[in-house]
Formats: structure tokens, sequence, C-alpha cells
């Protein structure tokens, strides 16, 4: 996880770098004669290139933690991905659902309607109806609620198909 204190550290010595050559530039404008002598031996430069390098060491710092944040957060959704399909194939088995059952039962769980289950299946909303009615009857739930609790408490409880 990046860091809130590194960044906003980076943000202030970006902000600093600002200030500082708005500041030797008014300072130079006025005539104040130990700017001038500041300018003459590069201290104004020198501030501002440590602070800029400072704050890009930091910034290219907290991009690689997040990058490996975000490669983590991947990882852990494509676990879950894997381990959500593999409790839908158990229960597909075990209920001996046909290969156009597990099509429609996936788009019930995804919440979609008779009519978008049709739509992207290119069937009829009676097919559809027919194979939501099966899938209910085979897994013994009586209707769409009951049959996503199922899958709800086994992703909850860590539990497994009976």
């Amino acid at each position: 996880m990046p860091s809130i204190k590194r960044l906003t550290f980076s943000f202030f010595a970006s902000l600093f770098c600002a200030c500082v050559m708005l500041f030797e530039d008014i300072g130079e404008a006025m005539g104040v004669a130990w700017i001038d002598e500041w300018d003459d031996i590069h201290v104004w430069e020198v501030l501002i290139m440590l602070s800029l390098f400072g704050a890009i060491l930091i910034l290219g710092n907290e991009v690689l933690k997040m990058r490996r944040y975000q490669s983590t957060l991947e990882d852990k959704v494509s676990r879950a991905s894997t381990a959500f399909e593999d409790l839908l194939s158990a229960y597909f088995e075990k209920w001996g659902f046909s290969d156009a059952e597990r099509d429609v039962a996936r788009l019930l769980i995804k919440g979609c309607s008779t009519a978008e289950m049709a739509e992207i299946r290119d069937a009829k909303e009676g097919t559809i109806k027919a194979q939501t009615n099966s899938i209910y009857r085979k897994s013994g739930y009586s209707g769409k609620a009951q049959f996503l609790s199922a899958f709800l408490e086994d992703l909850t409880d860590g539990g497994s198909v009976a």
C-alpha cells in the first residue's frame, strides 16, 4: 500500500521548489543583494535539484509499491475467481446440470432477467423459463434467492459442496 506520508512529502518538496523559484525571481527583481550572491554560486539551483531529485526518488518508490500492491490484488482476484468457478462446477456436477442449464445458472447468478438470458443465449423466453425451472428442481431450491444462497453460504462460511 502506498505511503500517504511519503506522497505528501513529495508534494511539499515539489511545492518548495516552486516557492524557491518564485522567491528567487521576486528577490532578484527587487534587487536584494544576498539573493543575487546566492544566485552567483548556484545555491538556488542546487536546492531545487535536490528537492526535485528527492521527490522523484520517493514517487518512483511509491509507484513500485503500488504496482506490487496491484499485482497482489490481481492475484487474489484471480484465485477467488478460480475458487468460485470450482465451486460452481462442483454444484453443477452434483446437481447434474446440462451444459445449457449451466449457462443459464451462471446468468441467473449474474442477476440477468429471463429476457436478458434469452437474448444472450439466442433462445426463446419459454426455453429459458423451462431451463430455470429445471435448475430449481434439480438443485432442490424453490427460487432464485434460495438458489443463490447456496453459493453465498459456501463463500462466506468456507463450506464445501455437500
